[in-house]
């Protein structure tokens, strides 16, 4: 089933972003650090928001399998996305 990219919003701080994904027909929140964007995405640290986003959209596909799978692992309405877990596959 191809889930379309949600609407990601962006930190006052720039630290992170985030999205909502349903999952078992309730909201789960998604947080990835933009170090994780800049580590394994290609964000360039000095990128501004639109290109931000742009980077999310285009990684979204390997976001989603990381996302669930630590869903799958440990179910909870918050799921925070960091550099490590992208390094794990």
């Amino acid at each position: 089933m191809k889930v379309p990219v949600p609407e990601p919003q962006i930190s006052a701080d720039k630290s992170n972003l985030t999205f909502i994904l349903p999952r078992r027909g309730e909201p789960v929140t998604c947080i990835v650090s933009r170090a994780a964007l800049e580590t394994y995405f290609w964000l360039a640290p000095d990128a501004d928001d639109a290109r931000t986003l742009k980077v999310f959209s285009s990684g979204f596909g390997r976001i989603l399998a990381v996302a669930e799978r630590k869903f799958l692992a440990h179910p909870s309405t918050d799921l925070e996305l960091s550099a490590p877990d992208f390094a794990k596959g």
